[in-house]
């Protein structure tokens, strides 16, 4: 058993390594809306990625037919291509997603309801994605022909005793609802975790999400060569019984020094002369400190 939190924008400056420390175990991220991006995705799954959490998202429909729906997963796709899932792209569909049909003229129906769920899965899953459903007990039971879906992972939403931080030692997660087949996340409520400053939503996971490792910050690379170094030409050819070493981008120059000032650096691109007089601009792999 995994603890999990979801986000969306109502959360906003997550400390994700620190939820991470506390003992959060993967995260779900709302990605958006019907075809809007959630406002708070990229910040949101850059953070958690970031700090070594497995992810997955979830779509908000307001969808009001199948082709609605397809037309939310083609989106949906487009909006996480950038990032790597390690769990599914979550459905939801709700209440909230019936009152927009019905301000549209659509009564939403168990025929139609099924169909927007199934629409959304089949083209996630045609497209290459990984796919589940979230919904609650009464969804489940009334709105939907669950024997039509319950093959796809589900997320349950469940909360017995109420939706309000209930804290993580409230419920034992042994007391999921499994009548309806065993989901691989129960959201029973809200509880705290380090790195934000009020409840999230809070999921018993029951699959192992992979081990991810933080990555480590890099150090600054400190530039091979900097301005004042003295340094001599290397790669140098003989013409004429002259040294000459090569112009960076193209061409020769004659090299009369054992050695000179770096003037200027600019990438890999250095200025080196006498003083502040220019000589050349050299390629820094034609430099040898000294």
């Amino acid at each position: 058993m995994s603890k999990g939190i979801d986000v969306s924008h109502h959360q906003t400056a997550l400390d994700w390594r620190k939820v991470k420390a506390c003992g959060i175990d993967f995260a779900i991220i709302r990605a958006g809306r019907d075809v809007t991006v959630d406002r708070m995705f990229h910040q949101h799954i850059k953070g958690a990625i970031d700090a070594g959490l497995p992810v997955g998202v979830y779509w908000f429909s307001y969808a009001l037919s199948k082709a609605d729906a397809q037309r939310e997963a083609d989106f949906c796709l487009q909006t996480i291509k950038p990032y790597k899932l390690d769990l599914p792209i979550f459905f939801d569909y709700e209440y909230d997603s019936e009152r927009y049909s019905k301000e549209r003229g659509v009564t939403p129906t168990k025929r139609l309801r099924t169909d927007i769920h199934k629409a959304f899965c089949e083209r996630i899953t045609k497209l290459g994605g990984k796919v589940g459903i979230y919904t609650n007990i009464d969804y489940i039971t009334n709105r939907l022909y669950w024997d039509e879906l319950k093959h796809y992972p589900l997320w349950l939403a469940q909360f017995p005793l109420g939706e309000k931080d209930v804290g993580w030692t409230a419920l034992k997660p042994e007391q999921v609802n499994t009548k309806y087949g065993k989901p691989i996340i129960w959201q029973f409520g809200q509880a705290r975790v380090d790195g934000y400053s009020k409840p999230v939503d809070a999921n018993f996971g029951y699959m192992t999400p992979p081990e991810k490792v933080v990555p480590v910050q890099a150090k600054p690379v400190e530039p091979k060569l900097k301005k004042g170094d003295k340094v001599k030409v290397i790669n140098t050819t003989q013409v004429l019984n002259l040294r000459r070493g090569k112009l960076y981008g193209g061409g020769t120059f004659v090299v009369y020094r054992d050695s000179y000032d770096v003037i200027q650096v600019s990438g890999d691109r250095v200025v080196i002369g006498v003083g502040n007089a220019v000589t050349a601009a050299v390629h820094i792999n034609d430099l040898e400190k000294i």
